[in-house]
């Protein structure tokens, strides 16, 4: 794809000084547009919806830890209601269960932020070619092997988990979703079943292990 003017770009990551270090470095590089910036996912999908519905950027910049709605869950809405909207994630997560998440929720790129500096406009001008990127060191072989053992979860028992993940008490999930806290223990124990684990607890490691949930570092872990 030729572009007449700079592709224009939609920077989301919780983390204001990340946001202003990839703004401060896509417009010293003067060949892209940054058209606006979110700070999480439901505000990116509302500005996506609403302020560029005629007119979309030609990509997305997504943090993939964010709290609420996290990147893989915004990445999924992302790509189900805009299909040919192009998504790099920004990570910090090496894993291979993370990339799996994502490459089959959508993106088009996977770029760990210590390695932004060296390989951003690399990732950016394969992506809006058509092409995909993956940091070169991450295992694709893994990624794949990741991907053949997914776990299949619904949008809701996705949100539930994560938000349980962010250190959420039930009452507290039930609330941010206005459900109530009976729904919530369904979800969960519908997780449980799905995930073969008997407790919260190993609901949580499995889910980390498997990539389902982001922990953005920030929360404890809550069990009610």
């Amino acid at each position: 794809m030729s572009y007449t003017k700079p592709p224009r770009v939609l920077l989301v990551d919780d983390h204001a000084l990340v946001r202003r270090g990839v703004a401060a470095l896509l417009r010293m590089d003067g060949r892209y547009e940054v058209v606006s910036e979110a700070d999480n996912g439901e505000e990116a999908l509302r500005q996506l919806s609403e302020q560029f519905a005629m007119d979309l950027p030609d990509l997305v910049l997504l943090d993939l830890a964010m709290p609420r709605l996290d990147g893989l869950e915004t990445m999924r809405r992302i790509h189900k209601q805009w299909p040919r909207l192009a998504v790099v994630v920004l990570s910090m997560h090496n894993d291979e269960q993370f990339v799996a998440q994502t490459l089959r929720a959508g993106a088009r790129g996977y770029l760990l932020k210590h390695a932004m500096d060296d390989e951003l406009f690399e990732a950016l001008g394969m992506v809006l070619k058509g092409e995909r990127y993956v940091t070169p060191t991450i295992d694709m072989a893994r990624v794949k092997a990741q991907d053949r053992e997914r776990t299949e979860l619904t949008p809701r028992e996705r949100e539930v988990l994560q938000l349980v993940a962010d250190g959420h008490t039930t009452q507290a999930v039930a609330d941010i979703l206005n459900v109530s806290p009976h729904t919530v223990t369904r979800h969960r124990a519908n997780l449980m079943e799905k995930l073969h684990v008997h407790n919260q607890v190993e609901l949580l490691r499995i889910a980390m292990s498997r990539g389902l949930v982001v922990a953005s570092g920030s929360e404890s872990i809550k069990i009610s």
